[in-house]
């Protein structure tokens, strides 16, 4: 009977929360980064992303550690896996991976939150290991004294 109670209480909550026990979880659990700031104001109001993942706790993977905020009834994440990779090992190495949001944090740099998607759903891209490949796919390079 208590778990019954308990499960009452958590649909009654997801009712009034977001109107509805049905709620899809990527509704509640969400990737949020707002500026670059290591500690994000999470706000309801501002865009986010689902996300699948649970936290390791719960036995995920790829962790994602969610939890309300003051002010918030959405869940966003602030812990687990900030990089996640696969690689393979043979005659060549092969290399897959994401990265929590993306590598830069200047909000205005493309790659503040080209990731966030991939990371999202757990979409790993292409790691360039060889040199070939890093000189096929460079943006700019870096030259010291220029």
């Amino acid at each position: 009977m208590k778990k019954l109670v308990l499960v009452a209480a958590a649909s009654d909550r997801l009712a009034t929360d977001f109107g509805s026990w049905k709620t899809p979880w990527g509704d509640i659990n969400r990737y949020q980064r707002v500026n670059g700031a290591i500690v994000q104001p999470f706000d309801d109001a501002k865009p986010s992303i689902p996300v699948g993942f649970t936290s390791a706790r719960w036995g995920s993977l790829a962790s994602f550690g969610a939890r309300t905020y003051k002010g918030t009834k959405k869940m966003s994440g602030a812990s687990g896996n900030s990089f996640v990779a696969a690689v393979e090992f043979g005659d060549r190495v092969r290399a897959r991976a994401v990265t929590a949001g993306g590598e830069s944090g200047d909000p205005s740099s493309p790659h503040f939150g080209d990731q966030a998607g991939r990371y999202s759903t757990g979409s790993l891209r292409d790691v360039y290991f060889y040199r070939a490949d890093v000189e096929r796919h460079v943006e700019r390079q870096y030259h010291p004294g220029k």
